[in-house]
């Protein structure tokens, strides 16, 4: 454990500073109110840049943060350049997808030790708040367990899915994938196949499956 992360675990909640960088407003209000009457001080950011910004200012306690901000620089990467530059900041994921593959595609920058969080699988609360107190002290590990509806699909069908998930046509696919329009017609399928949705003329698969991403029931085994 970092020796100034440790100094800091033991603060009184009214003393801990955390931001909570999402570019969704709504989200933001809720989880700052949250924090804010279980005693944190928050402020709010809505890109990775002003989150940085922040965190440059202010040397919080804590970093709560998405994984999918659009266009641009990721979650993942904010997290990974705040581990690496400022190790003794307690590091949350709060995001809707219950594995970070799902979110973006640079999930393999996430800094060991960040706590997990899935949207919906948060009930009160207190559960966030405890949240923010592991990551301060050090004790990073999944918050949330698995929901029992989730379906598993493998790194590379999640790859596809996000790509879904961005608007991307088959043939869009192919090219990013490398392959051919008819292997990705493949993937597709068996991806709908994984996810448990019929393909066939009276269903629009890729909807289907959109839907499940959006809604975080689906994680990367």
């Amino acid at each position: 454990m970092d020796t100034r992360k440790a100094e800091r675990t033991d603060m009184p909640e009214n003393h801990l500073r955390v931001i909570v960088a999402d570019d969704d407003p709504f989200t933001i209000s809720l989880v700052a109110d949250g924090l804010r009457l279980s005693g944190f001080e928050v402020s709010t950011a809505t890109s990775v840049e002003e989150a940085w910004r922040l965190v440059s200012r202010s040397d919080p306690h804590a970093l709560v943060s998405d994984l999918n901000f659009g266009p641009g620089h990721s979650g993942a990467a904010l997290l990974a350049r705040v581990h690496r530059e400022a190790p003794w900041v307690g590091l949350v994921v709060l995001t809707s997808h219950q594995s970070p593959e799902l979110a973006v595609p640079d999930s393999a920058d996430l800094p060991e030790g960040v706590v997990y969080l899935v949207k919906s699988q948060l009930r009160e609360v207190n559960d966030l708040a405890a949240a923010v107190h592991r990551a301060i002290g050090g004790h990073g590990a999944e918050a949330s367990g698995t929901a029992d509806d989730t379906v598993s699909i493998t790194s590379a069908q999640a790859n596809v899915l996000r790509m879904l998930a961005s608007g991307a046509s088959t043939r869009a696919v192919a090219e990013q994938r490398g392959t051919t329009i008819r292997a990705a017609e493949t993937m597709l399928a068996r991806l709908y196949a994984a996810l448990g949705i019929d393909d066939n003329a009276d269903s629009n698969p890729r909807i289907a499956a959109v839907q499940l991403w959006q809604q975080g029931r689906v994680r990367v085994r």
